[in-house]
């Protein structure tokens, strides 16, 4: 007897986050991170974020993300800077060798699922592109 649709469903897209999360831990590991670090020097590059606002992309305890900062501190990959606009608020920023880090974890990331995409049409890239950026909308919702 096969499997219900929706249990598809479930089951291919818990699927699809397992291979990405095995790629992702790949790709951290062979660069000394564990993969949430990994997530957290991205989205520094991008938001420069308060510890608050990473507790909340990383899906975690701001507790949690003290630790991870330190960590990341101590290996001069970031640093902590009180927000111009609120001198309550710390904000993380990126220091060089973050930025190249991070540079290396996203070109081995960005390598690897081209290449496993390769040999598809690139009208199917599209359209699995198309229907992912509506999975991710109705994710957050």
């Amino acid at each position: 007897m096969g499997a219900a649709p929706d249990d598809e469903f479930v089951e291919t897209l818990i699927g699809v986050y397992m291979e990405i999360d095995g790629l992702f831990s790949t790709a951290s590991r062979q660069l000394g991170l564990t993969p949430q670090q990994a997530q957290l020097l991205c989205f520094a590059q991008h938001l420069q974020p308060s510890l608050g606002e990473l507790a909340t992309l990383l899906h975690c305890d701001k507790t949690n993300i003290t630790g991870l900062v330190d960590r990341l501190q101590r290996r001069d990959l970031l640093t902590r800077e009180t927000d111009p606009d609120d001198r309550r608020m710390i904000r993380v920023h990126l220091t060089p060798e973050g930025e190249a880090v991070t540079r290396k974890f996203q070109q081995a990331i960005d390598t690897t699922l081209i290449t496993r995409f390769d040999s598809w049409p690139s009208s199917q890239r599209d359209r699995l592109a198309q229907l992912l950026r509506s999975a991710t909308t109705a994710l957050r919702s």
